[in-house]
């Protein structure tokens, strides 16, 4: 392990848990592997993992056979995304969260990188503003449509599957690379099944951490449910204090005059969880300043009334903390599914040109309970259909619980 490493993994026990700083130089897309650099960077892997992952028994699996195994398989590895698939599923073999290798073609490679140092202008790569996963047989499901971004205005779903990009396989960053401002025809299956149709779709290009702040912001309304003001805001990721920033300034601001809220913590990425739950239990004081010459202004400094989170088994890291924290204070009701049980602490590790590796480094508890591998369980148990459309089961029945809240407290 490098010096670098070393200072890196130092501060993170001093800086934060659920997204912990190791810093990778900047991304080199344009750089071709060999099988020779496949060798090289499974060995990276190898010996990362042998001197720095969280657990250091390994879950107790032969970690130096695994890895003889899988440099076995290396003479029938022929691409980087082929190669990508071997080092995850051996990686897999830890049975852990926040533990998972990713290539240039891979938005996850840029954004990783600006989790783990907190950049919000660097780390820049086209995308089309949607999470999802891979399956078996190379297509890729959408699971979230980031609000505001090319998916939702192309009128991509969770739900449906992604076939082919401009005819060749769908990756995330790499299908879209170098297409900035021009259209991609996307091949789409729509919720899995029925006869595929093309969707054309214009990549935008930015800092990823950046375009979660951007959709952050764009999901917040108020409407009207039975007659009553109800607010919703879906945190897609709690990466940084900008995001907190953005939560205060809504629940004080735009979101404060409503009869209760609705926060959306399906989906996304962790962050830090510290100080997001403030401004939800804090007193809400109006604060009201009056200049020279007359001019009044007004602040609060928090928001008071009922609120149901959303929480799905995308719901992982920080936004398992942060559920947890309020449903144990019985400040909100939970609503979906149980939660991912992904809590623990990452870095973020160098493979070579063209990889990197999250890592988990660090075990966490919370009032001495495991939250990895066992999530946090929903107070009513609803399951995801047509998430994110009009007719979304889990948010309507968060709704229909937070117009009972409502009346309960007597709003």
């Amino acid at each position: 392990m490098t010096v670098a490493r070393n200072l890196a993994l130092t501060a993170l026990a001093l800086i934060t848990v659920c997204g912990v700083q190791a810093q990778p130089s900047p991304p080199k897309p344009d750089v071709k592997a060999t099988s020779r650099s496949y060798a090289t960077d499974l060995d990276t892997v190898i010996k990362d993992i042998k001197d720095n992952f969280w657990d250091s028994k390994l879950g107790g699996v032969n970690w130096a056979s695994i890895g003889d195994r899988y440099k076995s398989q290396l003479p029938q590895i022929k691409s980087r995304r082929e190669f990508t698939g071997l080092v995850n599923r051996m990686l897999d073999e830890l049975k852990s969260s926040h533990t998972a290798y990713y290539d240039v073609d891979d938005f996850e490679y840029y954004m990783i990188p600006a989790v783990m140092t907190r950049d919000m202008t660097g780390h820049q790569c086209e995308h089309i503003g949607l999470m999802g996963k891979y399956l078996e047989n190379g297509s890729y499901r959408i699971t979230g449509i980031m609000d505001g971004g090319p998916a939702q205005k192309s009128g991509l779903h969770a739900g449906d599957v992604i076939i082919t990009a401009d005819g060749t396989p769908f990756t995330t960053a790499g299908s879209v690379q170098g297409k900035e401002g021009k259209t991609v025809k996307l091949m789409v299956s729509r919720d899995g099944a029925g006869k595929p149709v093309l969707v054309d779709i214009v990549p935008i290009k930015q800092n990823l951490l950046r375009g979660f702040l951007n959709a952050t912001r764009n999901s917040a309304k108020v409407t009207t449910v039975a007659g009553k003001r109800i607010a919703y805001v879906h945190l897609w990721t709690m990466a940084n204090d900008q995001f907190k920033q953005a939560l205060d300034n809504l629940m004080t601001s735009d979101l404060h005059d409503s009869d209760g809220l609705i926060l959306d913590l399906r989906d996304g990425f962790g962050g830090n969880p510290f100080g997001y739950a403030d401004v939800l239990t804090r007193p809400d004081v109006e604060w009201e300043s009056t200049y020279h010459g007359g001019l009044k202004t007004s602040m609060n400094t928090g928001y008071h009334q009922p609120i149901v989170i959303l929480i799905n088994e995308g719901t992982r890291s920080a936004k398992e903390f942060l559920s947890y924290q309020l449903q144990k204070m019985h400040r909100a009701k939970l609503v979906g599914t149980t939660t991912a049980g992904a809590f623990l602490g990452a870095g973020s590790f160098n493979v070579g040109d063209t990889g990197v590796l999250e890592m988990a480094i660090l075990g966490l508890k919370v009032d001495g309970k495991l939250l990895e591998k066992n999530g946090v369980a929903p107070d009513i148990r609803v399951e995801p259909y047509h998430s994110y459309q009009q007719d979304d089961a889990q948010r309507k029945a968060a709704e229909a619980l937070l117009l009972s809240e409502i009346k309960t407290a007597g709003k």
